[in-house]
């Protein structure tokens, strides 16, 4: 591929020109080349100078279009991959590197994701082309690129919880997108949680070593055995903590941790475990607060009588829903 029709993919993916389909192959190629250490700016004046050659060639207009937190990120970079060509700046290296990674628009086309949904209250094991396995929890879904997932070894966590054992592949690293968050690791065992109600990712280290990456600011960590990274999308950081690695993946073998969860991180629990919806009934649930493990999860009645009696409070059914209350 020639620098020409780089520019033009990049330019066309900023303006919101290219198909859903074409879009998120972009966004997988983006995801693979930026695990690597590479850095298209000499230093922070080198950073600045091509951000203001930016603004004065990519229209304003342009950072409109991208209102994610995810895109904003990309958009960043990729406009600064662009500006680097257009004023011909370390253009011929990045893309010798990079041009095997960038597919042409022909490609783009035909190419699908491959996703794996699971319901609220539905567990489930699927093994990826290369042999590593992935547990899904209730209302989670995942999505790779089945055709190319050899060259890149890259997954999509949209939304919810995974436990990862990953094949060992020393070419060719193991990445997982998780919205303000990227892992990556060679092959090792670990846990993904991507919370709505928390606004929070968290990922917890089994057996290995795992990378963890904040696509906004930067910041990244490497945790070992027994650690764990919670990071918050509200404060932009990780906060570092130790975790047993026996029950990293203990709700995968029928138990349930509780490490300080409030009401409403309860609540998505109870839902993508159970498939009922937990509701309070006139009662002050801000101070709600629990850590708790259950080895061996007989039934919900077993967890919501653990919870109840932790608040001196009752629980009644009504069809789909939990109701707590005095």
């Amino acid at each position: 591929m020639n620098i020409e029709n780089f520019k033009r993919i990049i330019q066309d993916y900023l303006q919101g020109k290219l198909t859903e389909r074409e879009s998120e192959q972009v966004d997988s190629w983006y995801q693979s080349i930026t695990e690597e250490d590479i850095n298209p700016f000499h230093d922070a004046a080198h950073r600045h100078a091509v951000k203001d050659e930016l603004s004065k060639r990519l229209v304003p207009t342009l950072r409109a279009e991208r209102k994610s937190a995810v895109r904003i990120q990309r958009f960043r970079w990729l406009s600064a991959a662009a500006a680097i060509l257009l004023l011909g700046i370390s253009s011929l290296l990045f893309l010798r590197n990079h041009q095997q990674a960038l597919p042409s628009r022909k490609i783009l086309a035909e190419m699908q994701l491959t996703q794996t949904v699971t319901k609220a209250g539905e567990l489930r094991e699927i093994f990826l082309p290369d042999g590593t396995s992935v547990f899904l929890n209730g209302n989670t879904q995942i999505r790779y690129d089945k055709i190319n997932y050899g060259k890149s070894r890259a997954i999509f966590l949209d939304r919810g919880e995974a436990f990862f054992k990953v094949k060992r592949d020393t070419l060719h690293p193991f990445t997982i997108a998780s919205g303000a968050v990227s892992v990556t690791v060679l092959g090792t065992s670990f846990n993904v949680n991507r919370s709505q109600a928390s606004g929070q990712v968290t990922v917890e280290v089994k057996t290995g070593r795992v990378k963890v990456f904040a696509e906004e600011n930067g910041e990244q960590r490497i945790l070992t055995w027994g650690k764990a990274a919670r990071y918050s999308l509200a404060k932009k950081y990780f906060e570092i903590f130790d975790q047993n690695p026996n029950t990293v993946n203990l709700w995968t073998q029928g138990g349930m941790l509780l490490n300080n969860v409030g009401f409403n991180a309860l609540k998505e629990i109870i839902y993508n475990r159970y498939g009922v919806v937990l509701i309070a009934d006139n009662l002050d649930t801000d101070k709600f607060n629990y850590s708790l493990m259950i080895p061996q999860v007989e039934s919900l009645d077993q967890v919501l009588t653990m919870i109840c009696t932790i608040h001196q409070i009752k629980f009644r059914r009504e069809k789909n829903e939990i109701i707590l209350h005095k």
